[in-house]
Formats: structure tokens, sequence, C-alpha cells
């Protein structure tokens, strides 16, 4: 009894030290780590669950995710609306192109990346669902907000209230939480000014740098050169 109470406390004085530990970083200090484990990504995969509101209206969908830096993305509909449907994004063109699922899929569109034919209900781009672009917003709130480090969903992270009406829209509060070992931020959680959630971005099964080229993110849709 008398180990078994040894082990216990030792449990409880560990935890305690590491909660400690998590508690003197700051907002900023976990941005910080965070930016930097993004700077050592070169290439990602992930299974990507989205939800959008707007109004009455909600957007359930799950894609199969690319990205390349600087920027190259591929979005393919596994699950949801548009199931097949797949999109490929070129930062340098700053277009995307995309086909629809089913029996059209042969047929290819060059479209801008805010034509709402690649766009959420929301108005969200294919580009402002990367990781980088995460950080981006968090480091609007460092600017122009308030933001406390928390736990959730067994993960740390950040949330943040805005202050900033004109920059961040019908956005009242932002939640971002980050993987424990990649610092990586794989939930991202919008609200608005009653407390409803109106965008959520789950990205899992995430691997990191695994050698992508930029034909494995095209997959046959890039750009021909004129």
């Amino acid at each position: 009894m008398r180990r078994k109470g040894s082990l216990i406390l030792l449990l409880v004085f560990c935890f305690g030290l590491s909660s400690a530990a998590w508690g003197q970083d700051s907002p900023r200090d976990l941005y910080g780590k965070a930016l930097k484990a993004w700077q050592g990504v070169r290439d990602y995969t992930c299974v990507m669950e989205s939800y959008n509101r707007l109004g009455d209206k909600e957007e359930y969908k799950t894609y199969q995710y690319w990205y390349l830096k600087p920027g190259y993305i591929r979005m393919k509909v596994i699950k949801g609306k548009g199931k097949g449907g797949e999109a490929y994004y070129d930062p340098k063109l700053n277009k995307v192109r995309g086909h629809k699922g089913g029996f059209f899929s042969f047929i290819k569109l060059t479209l801008k990346p805010t034509d709402k034919r690649v766009t959420s209900i929301r108005g969200v781009r294919i580009d402002q669902t990367t990781f980088g672009y995460i950080l981006s917003q968090l480091k609007s709130y460092m600017e122009r907000g308030q933001c406390k480090v928390i736990e959730d969903q067994g993960m740390k992270g950040l949330e943040c209230s805005a202050a900033d009406r004109a920059y961040h829209g019908d956005i009242w509060r932002e939640k971002v939480l980050l993987d424990e070992k990649s610092f990586m931020p794989v939930v991202w959680e919008r609200y608005g000014k009653d407390g409803t959630l109106l965008y959520k971005l789950v990205c899992k099964d995430v691997k990191l740098n695994s050698g992508l080229t930029l034909k494995d993110v095209a997959h046959g849709m890039e750009f021909k050169e004129k």
C-alpha cells in the first residue's frame, strides 16, 4: 500500500510540474513555438473536416488535403456536397483549377480563388485553409485583440477575442488548438457575438514533410504555359 501511495503521489507531482511549465507560456510564447515549427514544414497532407454556418445555412464537408510550400494546395471532397470534386490552387498565378465529381469530372475550369464555386458558403477561399494562414490570423489577434492560453479537447492552444470589428467582421472569438507533438494548428473554431459556432476546421491524420512534389499536389491539373 505504501509503494502504491508513493506512486500516486509521484504521478500527481509530475503532472503538476507539467501543467505549471505549460502555464508559464504566454500567448506570444506559444504562438512563437507554433510559428517556428511551421517554418520547418515543407509539405503536408491530412484529412480536413470543415463546418461553415451563414445565417440558417450550414455546410459540412470532409476533404483529402495536400499542401506544398509556398502555397500549392489540392483539396478533394470525400464526404458531403460535391463529393469527388477537386480543386488545385497555384499561388504564383493566384488561380484555381478544378472539376466537379461524378459524370462531369472530366470538365476542368480555371477560376479566381474568390469564385463562389470554389469557396465555402462563408466565402472562405482555398488559400485560407492552410496551417500558415491560421497562424497569420493568430498574429492579427496579437495585434488587434486579446489572447489567452487554454487547454481543450486534450490539447493546448489559444483563445482570442476580436477588438477590431472592421478587420474581423462577424467573428468575435476564435480558438486554435495545437498538436502536442508537431505544434501544428489542427483545430480552428470561430464564433459569432452570441457564441454561435460559425466556422470550424479539424485536421486529422496529419503527415508532415513526406516529400510531396508539385506533380503530386497538382495531380494532372497543372496550368498550361502559354
